[in-house]
């Protein structure tokens, strides 16, 4: 699993490459849950992502929480379709706002905090 971040307009944009599962799940924990501020916002890109276990969606909640604790802003996108799935079985899908794109994302993102 790789993590890439980038800045654009204002808000980090987290790219997560492989698998995310048990094995890669506190790496990317490591290196996402650092960036979450004070009404940051952030959009995490999941395009190459190939995978996601339960482990991934815990991290994925623990995203959201601490955004909600420090009042931030998140999206995910590019999420495949076995992704998608896996998160309608779980109940995850109503969790989180999902867009196709990073634009997409981006846009929703800074629309909700000018």
């Amino acid at each position: 699993m790789d993590i890439t971040t980038t800045l654009q307009d204002g808000v980090s944009v987290v790219g997560v490459a492989g698998s995310l599962d048990s094995t890669t799940a506190p790496r990317a924990q490591d290196g996402i849950l650092p960036l979450i501020a004070s009404g940051c916002r952030l959009v995490l890109d999941l395009s190459r992502c190939d995978y996601v276990s339960s482990a991934g969606l815990r991290v994925l909640l623990m995203i959201a929480k601490q955004l909600a604790a420090k009042n931030g802003q998140w999206a995910i996108a590019g999420l495949s379709n076995e992704i998608k799935d896996v998160m309608e079985m779980t109940g995850f899908a109503s969790f989180f706002a999902t867009f196709g794109t990073v634009a997409e994302a981006l846009a929703a993102v800074k629309k909700t905090c000018p």
